[in-house]
């Protein structure tokens, strides 16, 4: 029964009264207006002496973690609570579990609730809102606190052991210990001349002293600058959430970012589809932290091709830096330049994300031969497949290599 329920008895009651002079309907109206008296005065104490407070365990999560909220509501006032319902407003992608409790006076309540990261974004907790009222629910008191706070949830970052860092041709001080087969400013040794190879790379002191021609090999530079290009066009992503092609890219681009920065590379971000976005190359952890706020809010979204995008930035990468292009797209327009990143001595890589749902027959013969032209331009390409786990690119058969 509500309030207006309860104003509407107690003047039926007293009208009845007054008009048939019935001493008893008289005295039960004065007691429900006592009674309804009675129940405003304590829902208006229910909120007294009340506080809450939240505390979070972690600043940021990543998609698929469990995050441990921590409540704990206090009562300073000598007057006990009989119900009292704590829930938290927030555009979490589900509903946050609230609480239904009671609390002594000068009492402390302290309880904990999990939560799964379904979705990356940006959300927002509060404010936490405490209701309450009298014991028979005639008149409710509502408090909101205005405790909020931003928690963040990252791409979701899988292992990948079988893809190493593409090294510079050019410049930087940190070797690889592999051999490169354009010159660098580090001599890794000296081998037969094979035909093909440049007449400046030729050793002409060894070739004379061992009577046939020698060339200078290099050693790969792991310290140039890695950029990676992530192809949010709308036309070529499908599915819908963990499986979309959407969120494999955004993946793939996570995990390589934080295996890059954790071997000291300077890694920047490039991304298509509504604008080219650009987040210059940076390392350690404030270049990570950047990074993932900057992936967790991505979206697909807008036409700008992967082809534009690379042609509108290529003047923006030095010579000797590396490129990996990740990608659902089969349009073989994005060949060109990135075989034109090739010819400007940036080390080139790509990853083609296959949709959710196998594709049909000309799907099919689209990828093999959009593959087959990334090999013939000298793009070691992975292909994940719909089922392929991420942490299994360019390991044997899902890549073609130059």
């Amino acid at each position: 029964m509500r309030f207006w329920h309860l104003a509407l008895v107690w003047l039926i009651l007293f009208s009845a009264a007054i008009a048939s002079e019935i001493e008893l309907l008289s005295y039960l109206s004065y007691l429900l207006l006592f009674a309804g008296g009675a129940m405003w005065v304590i829902s208006r104490l229910t909120m007294e002496g009340l506080s809450v407070d939240r505390s979070i365990g972690q600043a940021y999560a990543h998609l698929g973690d469990t995050i441990e909220l921590q409540y704990e509501l206090r009562n300073t006032h000598a007057l006990g609570k009989l119900w009292l319902e704590v829930f938290e407003e927030s555009n979490w992608p589900e509903h946050l579990p609230g609480r239904v409790l009671s609390i002594g006076g000068r009492k402390t309540r302290k309880w904990k609730v999990l939560v799964k990261a379904a979705r990356r974004g940006r959300f927002r907790l509060g404010p936490i809102v405490m209701r309450s009222g009298d014991p028979f629910g005639l008149f409710g008191t509502v408090l909101r606190v205005p405790h909020e706070a931003l928690l963040l949830v990252y791409p979701r970052v899988m292992p990948i052991p079988f893809w190493t860092l593409p090294g510079s041709f050019l410049e930087g001080s940190v070797l690889t210990g592999q051999r490169s087969l354009q010159s660098t400013s580090m001599v890794m040794g000296i081998r037969e001349y094979r035909p093909g190879d440049a007449l400046n790379r030729i050793h002409w002191r060894s070739s004379a002293r061992h009577r046939e021609l020698k060339v200078k090999e290099f050693e790969l530079d792991k310290t140039a600058d890695l950029w990676i290009y992530l192809d949010l066009e709308r036309h070529w992503h499908r599915g819908e959430g963990e499986d979309s092609t959407e969120e494999r890219c955004i993946t793939v681009a996570a995990s390589v970012v934080q295996k890059a920065l954790r071997e000291h590379r300077n890694v920047g971000l490039v991304t298509s589809g509504s604008r080219a976005e650009v987040l210059h190359p940076d390392r350690g952890s404030k270049q990570f932290g950047k990074l993932m706020q900057y992936l967790a809010e991505m979206q697909v979204g807008g036409t700008r091709s992967l082809a534009e995008t690379i042609v509108e930035t290529l003047p923006r990468l030095r010579r000797g830096a590396s490129v990996l292009l990740i990608t659902p797209s089969l349009d073989p327009a994005w060949v060109r330049p990135a075989s034109t990143l090739r010819e400007s001595s940036i080390a080139t890589q790509a990853v083609i994300v296959a949709p959710p749902v196998e594709g049909d027959d000309r799907d099919r013969a689209r990828r093999h031969a959009l593959l087959g032209e990334l090999a013939v331009a000298g793009v070691r390409t992975a292909y994940l497949g719909p089922r392929d786990p991420v942490e299994d690119l360019f390991r044997g058969t899902n890549s073609a290599a130059a």
